[in-house]
């Protein structure tokens, strides 16, 4: 009799287990389809021109989530609806499928990569700095803002550049905090720091927009590897990531990917040239 109670709890056991791993499938493969019936998608983005803008309108333009929006009507999914989300709070956002994507320039990176998976490569570029005219403190490196404990800089919270300094010696308490990158601009105007740091791009546009004779730019950052985003998935929707992948493939070598990327200042050909495995293995 125990016998027999045992393979019957074993057996329950063993179904409850299958039934378990077929739902977290079956809710994996749906994500898409749930996209289509619905007939939009929410991404996440920073608001950081040029990789993405949020008109009066509520509209979101920008590099990334215009190469999305192509890729999803692909897809079957006719409109994108845009939540600003800070780049260090877009995993959680993704974790807790507070949003469906992220598409803002979200680096590739091997430490998000354990908690998010990525397309394929859409957006590479130079980082930069902004610093004064005439770069009075010769500011070329994170190593040189790391060498002298006086320099401060600024960048946003979970952004690369915060990484980028940490690893190479600039400390916790040289860096200052930004809300966005335009109260950051304006904290290197007033003086509140001594470097202005983010993608070479998004610094570039900032200054134009600004047009300020007394500031200038840094690019490339030297010893800062080439930057590449993708859109950022939660990481139980490998089916949907594929197809993505699939679509976006098709618009690369169409050269409807570079007439999207192109106007915006980024090179189709730099995105080409790497892999998603090339920064994230395995992913």
């Amino acid at each position: 009799m125990l016998r027999t109670k045992l393979r019957k709890y074993s057996s329950a056991f063993a179904l409850s287990v299958i039934w378990a791993t077929l739902s977290i499938g079956a809710a994996s493969a749906s994500t898409l389809d749930d996209l289509r019936e619905q007939g939009y998608a929410t991404v996440a983005v920073a608001n950081e021109p040029p990789y993405s803008d949020i008109k009066g309108d509520g509209y979101v333009t920008g590099a990334a989530p215009d190469v999305a929006r192509a890729v999803m009507k692909k897809l079957g999914v006719p409109e994108l609806r845009a939540k600003v989300v800070g780049y260090g709070a877009m995993i959680p956002a993704l974790m807790a499928r507070r949003v469906d994507m992220a598409t803002s320039g979200l680096y590739i990176k091997p430490k998000r990569c354990e908690s998010i998976i990525y397309s394929e490569p859409d957006l590479c570029g130079a980082e930069a700095f902004a610093v004064k005219k005439g770069n009075p403190l010769n500011i070329k490196t994170y190593e040189d803002i790391g060498n002298n404990k006086n320099v401060t800089m600024t960048t946003c919270a979970g952004c690369a550049e915060e990484a980028y300094a940490l690893e190479r010696g600039v400390s916790a308490d040289q860096i200052k905090i930004m809300t966005d990158p335009p109260s950051g601009m304006k904290m290197l105007q007033q003086g509140r720091v001594d470097v202005f740091a983010l993608s070479g791009l998004g610094t570039a546009d900032l200054l134009n927009k600004l047009n300020d004779p007394s500031l200038e730019i840094v690019m490339p950052v030297k010893g800062v590897p080439m930057g590449c985003a993708g859109a950022a998935f939660n990481s139980d929707d490998t089916e949907f990531r594929d197809a993505y992948d699939k679509a976006l493939m098709e618009l690369k070598t169409s050269g409807e990917f570079a007439k999207i990327v192109e106007p915006y200042g980024f090179s189709a050909a730099a995105t080409l040239a790497v892999k998603r495995d090339d920064f994230c293995p395995g992913n």
